[in-house]
């Protein structure tokens, strides 16, 4: 699986199961799917979290430092993967690891396919897509730097929905019945507009973790650079 690789997904011809928020619901399944979704706790060399987003940070602040544990606990103890982004994350940027970007995503498919093994929702989740089903972290509305290298943008679907919010706020539908009648449509009736552009690398590590459980095997994870990296979790270092 090529991570850097820039991905043109065209919704037309695959069978693209591209999902935003936590609650998208397409063809009966709730796509539950995305770091930030609580329900699925797992533990990481015996520490619990409540979402993947969490375990995920405190890889950024894993050195062998009183001060990145202290972080790890408050990760520890956070339930809402946004908040932790929001109130852990950034206000201590300055204290990242200087050579995040050189393990994150491995890093980061290390703890999808931990939360895999560990929570049975979550594995039977993944296994309930269709077998052609395509795994697509739509990020089209999201600003940050990083929206195309973990998700992908829909040009054509975000002009669609732009266009479609003006028109329903002109016939004076609210806010919430806005928001509830384009998901649908952008689940359903518009499920197959425009192309899905960008690495997709949070689609990659989910179909690579949903391919391993089909074939009863486990993803090829780099344990040799993690281990290079010494990766240290509340004062353990993990060996794994």
């Amino acid at each position: 699986m090529d991570f850097s690789r820039v991905e043109h997904y065209d919704a037309a011809s695959l069978n693209c199961y591209a999902f935003c928020r936590g609650t998208d619901v397409k063809d009966g399944i709730i796509l539950s799917l995305g770091n930030m979704v609580s329900g699925f706790p797992f533990q990481l060399n015996g520490v619990e979290f409540q979402n993947s987003e969490c375990a995920y940070i405190s890889g950024l602040f894993s050195d062998n430092d009183e001060r990145h544990f202290e972080l790890q606990r408050q990760l520890r103890d956070c339930t809402n993967g946004l908040m932790a982004k929001r109130a852990i994350r950034r206000p201590n940027k300055h204290l990242a690891r200087a050579d995040w970007e050189e393990f994150n995503i491995q890093w980061m498919l290390y703890v999808v396919w931990t939360k895999c093994c560990q929570s049975a929702s979550f594995r039977q989740l993944l296994l309930s897509l269709p077998q052609d089903a395509v795994i697509i972290e739509n990020s089209t509305f999201q600003a940050g730097p990083t929206a195309t290298v973990w998700g992908t943008r829909n040009a054509e679907l975000k002009q669609l929905i732009r266009q479609a919010k003006k028109e329903l706020k002109l016939q004076g539908m609210n806010k919430a019945a806005i928001k509830r009648t384009l998901d649908s449509r952008r689940l359903g009736e518009w499920s197959r507009i425009g192309a899905f552009v960008g690495q997709n690398v949070m689609g990659k590590i989910l179909m690579l973790c949903r391919d391993a459980l089909r074939n009863h095997q486990e993803p090829t994870i780099d344990y040799d650079l993690l281990r290079s990296k010494h990766i240290y979790l509340l004062g353990q270092l993990l060996t794994f």
